[in-house]
């Protein structure tokens, strides 16, 4: 549970993370490397909406939604895995041929690599022994 502070007596309370909205120059370059390399799936029940609204991809219970712009923010994702899934994803980047940067930090491992449409992305672990 994600929890916000109201500013008074009160907390607002959040549930999840619903989505993480990410604009891209290329959408149908962007998904198809979600789809076809990173293990995303399409959100299916947004099908009917795809030409109105953007491309929608999960992996769970995560969601991003990709929004074609010309004007590009650079946002960095960073998802959080244990110590074997991250030996996964390093194996699964390297398979796929993504370049990424593996860094040790006090706290945590790290690895980050880039969309075809340049946003960051961190994959961390607590627990890891790279």
């Amino acid at each position: 549970m994600l929890v916000a502070y109201g500013g008074g007596s009160f907390v607002l309370n959040l549930d999840q993370i619903d989505h993480i909205q990410l604009d891209v120059n290329n959408r149908a370059l962007v998904q198809k490397r979600y789809l076809e390399s990173l293990d995303f799936t399409q959100v299916t029940s947004l099908v009917p909406w795809i030409e109105s609204i953007p491309f929608a991809v999960d992996n769970g219970s995560e969601h991003l939604g990709l929004f074609e712009s010309k004007s590009i923010y650079s946002t960095t994702v960073a998802f959080s895995v244990t110590s074997s899934q991250f030996s996964n994803w390093q194996k699964h980047l390297f398979e796929h041929s993504i370049e990424y940067v593996l860094m040790e930090h006090d706290l945590f491992w790290s690895m980050h690599f880039s969309d075809p449409g340049g946003t960051p992305f961190e994959i961390k672990s607590y627990d890891c022994i790279a």
